[in-house]
Order: structure tokens, then C-alpha cells, then sequence
């Protein structure tokens, strides 16, 4: 099986640095093969015959084992992570005026999140679609960006149990798990 896997709130300004190619190492000892990375901001995929669970397992004891501090992650399988971008909506990404993300719910992720967010978005500013693993969020970029809802999560405990990637790293995301199958 082939997995995708993210890490939120690595290589941040200096603070909690993960070298990629330390964790890709890492990865690679446990037994995980065709272990690769996509940019520093915790985008690795691999590959495993074990099931999900335990790919999950063994991630969350190498980051426990390795690195000093908590790091959140969410681990995807190729089909999950497919379907859930199958469901995208046409207007995310449509308008380079916007501001376009993908917010994935981590491993910490309460689902009554959904709800909250769904009861505090601001139709005006944001639109939101909800997947079991995704949000996909497109918001105002530099006109009235303080007046969307997406510009006043940070530091809610919704955001902290999220990692936010870009329409482009998102489908930069998609394009290298495709590509596993060729």
C-alpha cells in the first residue's frame, strides 16, 4: 500500500526541525520502503505491506522516539487520499484572487470540529467543503482578508488539529501518488 504522510508545525521559522532526509532514514530502518519527501514542511510518502494501523503505529513511535517535541501527523493511504481530492469542489483553486487550502485533520482531530466550523463560517468571505480526511477552504487572499473566517482560526484548538497545505502543494500531493502507479 502506498501512503502519504503529514506532518504540521515542523521546520517553522528555525523552531522544530525535522531534517527530511533524517526522518526519511528513519522511515527506511523501519522497514517502510520507496520512502521519498516533497518540499521541508513534512510531505513524505512510502510504501508498506503492513496494514494502516500499524503504519500509524510505528510512525508515531519513531516521532516519539526521535525528536524532542510533539509532532502531529496524519497518515493517508493512496486511496484515501485520492478519494477525498476526487470530492474538491470546482470553485477551489478556480480564482488566483483567493487564497486556496487544504486542511488535513489529524490524527488529534475532534470531529466536532466540523459542526463548529460549519456554524462559524462566514458565507461572505469563505467557502468550505468537509471530506472525512480534508477541508478544503478558499477564502479572501488581501481584499477584506480580516473580515473571513479562515483569518481568526489560528491558535483554536480546530487549527491545531489540522495541517494546512496550499492548492498547489495539495495537488503537487496528488500528482507524486499517482504517479507511484506507473
Amino acid at each position: 500500500m502506498n501512503y502519504l504522510l503529514l506532518l504540521r508545525g515542523i521546520n517553522v521559522g528555525g523552531n522544530h526541525r525535522v531534517p527530511m532526509a533524517t526522518l526519511r532514514d528513519l522511515l527506511t530502518t523501519a522497514g517502510f520502503t520507496a520512502v521519498r519527501s516533497y518540499i521541508n514542511s513534512g510531505n513524505l510518502f512510502f510504501t508498506s505491506d503492513q496494514s494502516a494501523a500499524d503504519c500509524n503505529h510505528l510512525v508515531a513511535q519513531i516521532l516519539t522516539r526521535n525528536f524532542e517535541f510533539p509532532i502531529d501527523f496524519r497518515l493517508l493511504t493512496q486511496p484515501e487520499f485520492l478519494a477525498d481530492l476526487a470530492q474538491a469542489p470546482a470553485w477551489w483553486g478556480a480564482d488566483e484572487t483567493l487564497r486556496h487550502n487544504a486542511l488535513f485533520k489529524l490524527n488529534t482531530y475532534d470531529q466536532a470540529h466540523d459542526s463548529w466550523l460549519t456554524d462559524h463560517i462566514t458565507a461572505d468571505y469563505d467557502q468550505v467543503l468537509i471530506t472525512p480526511n480534508v477541508i478544503f477552504w478558499t477564502s479572501t487572499l488581501r481584499t477584506h482578508f480580516s473580515r473571513s473566517f479562515y483569518s481568526k482560526i489560528m491558535g483554536t484548538p480546530f487549527y491545531k488539529q489540522t495541517s494546512a497545505r496550499n492548492y498547489n502543494t495539495t495537488n503537487k500531493l496528488k500528482q507524486i501518488l499517482e504517479e507511484t502507479n506507473d
